[in-house]
């Protein structure tokens, strides 16, 4: 035991002297998960606002109704409106300050009165797309919306203007126009609203709580660290054996094992280290509760010291340490992309998930998916604990075949 603890320091000791290694372990995963995360969580569901500017030059009661028009409801959420000259509004939209500029010229209100022409003039931004069509779409609608009520109720809408140019209406004038109105709305409502379709609102199934698909992505990125960390320390092996170490212990079988077994609690206690620091950063940024935090460390951890164990199991079957490091390197993505480093699998379709969960870090990553989204901490099953641990020990028992195989002594 005092020998595994001596191999446990001497590892430790000797991996903290090459801290930029163990940091470029840990800052690889943030930089890819902080880019993912900023992407997914960035605008916290806002939706994208524009500016239009109005320069009315009419200043009737119809050019009014124009401009209010766009502030109105939803569309008021995504269109700002703002007041402005012509010489104003034409430097900004053509500085890009603005998404488009609205024209409404002189005499508008007389001119849709009398039914003859008139132009609005309206410029866009051609370095945005959605919000400047969004604003030519609702003036052709305004525009559409103006003839069809001048045809109907011109004689109404006249009168109403002259009353506003006058200083103001009389309540009986008000009331004598309102019934006029609602006279010719209910004469042509059935040609214009006819009962086509009866339809009956069925309201929905309850849906559960939707998932955090931001969420989603950290069990991935913490594989991706802990992978990166056992890929760079698996390679040890080969430096022992370049020192000399191994030929020595390989005649004291106790002795090597003990070694080897150092070595595993020193590998454990790094992949301990870039796990924590992933899963509290991952912990404080999407409010996942504490509790669980112990149970994550404890099962990534633990999954840590056997992809380990494999990873230098492997390297030590090639015959030189730039083929063993060139091999488990090219396995690494392929595991990284299989396993929802890169894609969550709950956001793959479901054949893919399967195939993800059949990969060694997809299946850790999927079971620490569980666990964050539960109701309460540990709900690692024994099954999932039994597979793990079967994991650590068959690396394990391939670590020492290769030892005993003539590993050592080479």
């Amino acid at each position: 035991m005092r020998f595994a603890l001596a191999s446990l320091q001497k590892d430790l000791l000797r991996w903290w002297q090459d801290r930029t290694a163990v940091f470029i372990w840990l800052g690889i995963p943030f930089l890819i998960g902080g880019l993912i995360t900023s992407m997914i969580d960035g605008n916290d569901g806002g939706k994208p606002t524009g500016t239009l500017l109005i320069a009315n030059l009419d200043d009737g009661l119809l050019s009014g109704a124009v401009a209010a028009a766009f502030g109105q409801g939803e569309l008021g959420e995504l269109i700002i409106v703002e007041n402005t000259s012509v010489e104003e509004g034409t430097r900004r939209i053509e500085a890009g300050e603005a998404s488009g500029f609205l024209t409404i010229p002189e005499g508008f209100t007389t001119a849709f009165i009398n039914g003859t022409p008139v132009t609005l003039t309206l410029k866009t931004n051609p370095a945005q797309t959605i919000l400047p069509g969004i604003i030519q779409d609702v003036t052709e609608i305004l525009l559409d919306l103006g003839f069809y009520a001048q045809q109907l109720l011109g004689d109404e809408i006249a009168e109403i203007n002259a009353a506003d140019l006058e200083g103001g209406a009389a309540d009986l004038f008000v009331a004598d126009v309102s019934v006029q109105i609602q006279d010719k709305l209910e004469a042509v409502g059935p040609k214009l609203f006819p009962p086509v379709i009866d339809v009956e609102i069925v309201e929905p199934p309850p849906s559960g709580p939707q998932r955090d698909i931001a969420l989603l992505f950290l069990p991935g990125i913490v594989l991706m660290a802990a992978l990166f960390t056992v890929n760079g320390l698996a390679g040890d092996f080969w430096l022992e054996r370049e020192r000399g170490t191994l030929r020595r212990l390989v005649t004291a079988p106790g002795r090597l094992a003990a070694f080897v077994t150092g070595k595993a609690l020193a590998a454990g206690m790094v992949v301990a280290f870039i796990v924590t620091l992933s899963l509290v950063a991952g912990f404080a940024w999407h409010g996942v509760a504490w509790s669980k935090l112990p149970s994550a460390i404890v099962w990534v951890t633990t999954a840590g010291i056997g992809f380990f164990a494999w990873f230098a199991g492997l390297q030590m079957l090639f015959a030189n340490q730039r083929a063993a490091t060139l091999v488990t390197s090219i396995l690494l993505f392929p595991l990284l992309m299989a396993g929802g480093s890169f894609f969550p699998l709950a956001a793959l379709p479901d054949w893919m998930q399967a195939i993800g969960r059949m990969a060694p870090n997809g299946f850790v990553a999927d079971r620490l998916t569980t666990e964050l989204e539960s109701t309460t901490a540990w709900s690692y099953d024994l099954g999932s604990w039994l597979i793990v641990m079967g994991m650590v020990v068959s690396g394990f028992l391939l670590c020492a075949w290769r030892l005993r195989a003539g590993f050592a002594r080479r």
